[in-house]
């Protein structure tokens, strides 16, 4: 005979607590061991990524961190650094990368040069989940890319819905029997297709978190109704502050109003009988009376809301939603003013920067290998077996303390620990680039003093060019005193 417990269910013991599901304490959960595209699915994603946009629309600290990170992800740099052997053909098309396609690249022109893309790529993906580009031409064949907004890739209501293309079509792409996207169906404002895009002409960004998962989550899905309710009281408590301050000054007297023939008040209800009220406009607030027992009085209104137990409950919110996304609390809200808890933080969001930059890098590499492989058939660049090998510069590295980071660089450089190259990276920075720059300007100084010489006559020391303390200055004197009682 089973024993059954209060609700009618065979009693079974637990090891694990949180296995329990008819305690009674909290809702019933019906177990869903699913795929997250199931779990998720396409209404259910489109609801997030509106409620995302509205949020990033509206709300200040979720914005700002979405825009930190792809600030700090991008920054000023993403300059294209050709890794191959051939250097006289990475020279060429670094020229023509940086000085022609970087600036007309993307479909729409103008502002929207290489950088600015990837930094509004970085944004897609946290506020809509993904980031769609698709590789394109013009009709002479220039090669070209266009953004295209995480809602227009949809399986559509039309008539071509159900259609597979060789796979298995789910919320808008195909994919393999592996699991892998073939085609990326191509949807208008009104959800009817427009066109089929192949896997290999599209790049689909954005943070995967579970092995099997094909369309990205907006990244504040775990707080999204959170933050809307944080706004939602953050209207009503600013309403409630309109309110109370447009009241400047509170009369109580024995008529509970002002001087009746005082043609400036506005009166509400019977004021004779005592039974309405009186309001005296100033500007910017008014004057509320109110019959007095005995006596009169003057106050000003005092308010103590929102309160500092409103703010405790704000800022958790704030808190629980920004490690949701592995962005530090004090880079968007309230930094702690501690040095140590900031070298913390900072570290923290220098490694959720380099994490994105992983998935920006994948984008740009296959971007610029796109653009230069179609320069190349086009005859525009010659052909290199290294076409295809291309880094880039990153913006320079999260620190409170620049001054102290490098002379931390300095001294591991100094010790063998790091390279050149690591120095420069941390600063932003290209190796081979900064070499060039010291050898041009080396070269200049030989330029220069040998004009000096010939106009003049005379020898200069080349170090005094790039003398910076006194104590040098001393030395080159004092040499050149010696060199003078030797002669």
């Amino acid at each position: 005979m089973a024993i059954l417990n209060e609700f009618g269910s065979p009693y079974q013991y637990k090891a694990a607590r949180s296995a329990e599901r008819y305690n009674g304490s909290r809702p019933w959960e019906p177990v869903q061991l699913r795929n997250i595209d199931k779990l998720i699915p396409s209404y259910d994603r489109k609801t997030l990524l509106s409620a995302s946009r509205r949020m990033y629309i509206n709300i200040g600290v979720a914005r700002g961190a979405i825009d930190q990170k792809a600030m700090y992800s991008v920054g000023r740099a993403w300059q294209p650094d050709f890794l191959g052997s051939d250097t006289e053909f990475g020279a060429q098309a670094k020229d023509w990368l940086v000085n022609q396609w970087y600036g007309i690249g993307d479909v729409r022109g103008g502002m929207n040069d290489f950088v600015t893309s990837l930094f509004l790529a970085s944004v897609a993906i946290d506020r809509d989940g993904e980031a769609f580009i698709l590789l394109t031409k013009t009709d002479d064949g220039y090669p070209r890319y266009q953004h295209i907004p995480a809602h227009q890739i949809a399986t559509g209501s039309d008539e071509t819905e159900g259609k597979t293309k060789g796979g298995v079509l789910r919320d808008g792409v195909v994919y393999n029997p592996q699991g892998a996207p073939l085609w990326y169906r191509l949807v208008d404002d009104e959800g009817k297709g427009k066109e089929w895009i192949q896997a290999a002409n599209m790049i689909h960004l954005y943070d995967p978190q579970w092995q099997e998962q094909g369309r990205g989550l907006p990244a504040f899905t775990h707080a999204l109704n959170d933050l809307r309710d944080m706004a939602q009281s953050h209207e009503w408590e600013r309403m409630a502050q309109m309110m109370l301050s447009s009241i400047g000054i509170i009369e109580y007297n024995e008529n509970g109003g002002p001087d009746l023939d005082d043609p400036s008040n506005d009166l509400i209800g019977d004021v004779a009988t005592g039974k309405g009220m009186t309001i005296e406009k100033l500007d910017g607030g008014s004057i509320r009376y109110f019959r007095a027992n005995s006596g009169g009085k003057i106050e000003t209104l005092k308010s103590d809301r929102p309160g500092e137990v409103w703010e405790n409950f704000q800022d958790r919110i704030i808190r629980s939603a920004l490690a949701g996304i592995n962005w530090p609390y004090s880079m968007s809200w309230k930094a702690t003013g501690q040095g140590t808890a900031e070298r913390s933080d900072l570290g923290k969001a220098q490694r959720a920067v380099e994490d994105r930059q992983d998935i920006l890098e994948y984008a740009a590499k296959r971007l610029i290998s796109y653009a230069v492989a179609v320069q190349q058939k086009r005859q525009e660049l010659r052909s290199s077996a290294d076409w295809w090998r291309w880094g880039f510069s990153k913006p320079a590295k999260l620190t409170i303390d620049d001054g102290r980071v490098m002379k931390e660089l300095v001294e591991s450089y100094k010790m063998g620990f790091k390279s050149g190259s690591d120095i420069t990276a941390a600063m932003g920075r290209e190796y081979k680039d900064v070499m060039r720059a010291k050898a041009e300007e080396a070269a200049q100084r030989m330029i220069l003093i040998q004009e000096m010489k010939d106009k003049y006559g005379v020898e200069i020391n080349p170090r005094e060019l790039v003398m910076f303390t006194p104590n040098e200055q001393q030395t080159t004197e004092t040499t050149s005193n010696d060199e003078t009682s030797n002669d």
